[in-house]
């Protein structure tokens, strides 16, 4: 990802639940118009949550934990 990217990230992990979610599914309905289906769509966001959950089960990442997070975060 790129600063710009993992600062909007940050900035909306900061929401409220419901607030993000509803910033979720407006990023997701906006690419909806790229010429994918649904199903596309949907498929390609599966596999990217597999990937990341093998990824972590495994061990080939590792988590943050809130204070690692947190010091990352403001060191931006």
């Amino acid at each position: 990802m790129t600063d710009r990217t993992d600062h909007v990230l940050l900035e909306a992990m900061q929401l409220a639940p419901a607030e993000r979610s509803l910033v979720a599914l407006s990023l997701l309905d906006s690419l909806q118009g790229a010429g994918e289906s649904d199903e596309a769509v949907v498929a390609s966001w599966v596999a990217e949550a597999r990937a990341r959950h093998d990824a972590l089960a495994s061990g080939q990442v590792r988590g943050l934990t809130t204070q690692e997070f947190r010091t990352w975060f403001k060191s931006l």
